[in-house]
């Protein structure tokens, strides 16, 4: 990422401003997005339910109810994990030497 004129390596700026005008100048932080996070979540379980209710009922020859719950069910347990990992990432603080 190049920084603004004025700002050292490490994102120091070069006459003393503060961490705070970095930010404030590159947007929000990924700490605060947990709710983007969620809704992503909803909005990828919800299409991962539409496309077992689609096998469902369009191909119930090739892809039967029991099948279709046990890979919501997988699918869901996967979409979880990946949440929690995406949020523990986002939360996690930076090592400060």
């Amino acid at each position: 990422m190049t920084l603004p004129k004025g700002y050292g390596s490490g994102g120091k700026r070069v006459d003393g401003g503060s961490r705070e005008e970095i930010e404030r100048m590159i947007g929000r932080r990924v700490e605060n997005m947990n709710g983007i996070y969620v809704l992503g979540f909803i909005l990828c379980w919800v299409a991962t339910a539409g496309g077992v209710y689609v096998g469902i009922t369009v191909y119930p020859w090739a892809y039967p109810l029991p099948s279709g719950i046990y890979a919501l069910s997988v699918l869901t347990v996967i979409e979880v994990l990946g949440l929690i990992w995406i949020i523990k990432v986002a939360n996690e603080k930076p090592a400060r030497p």
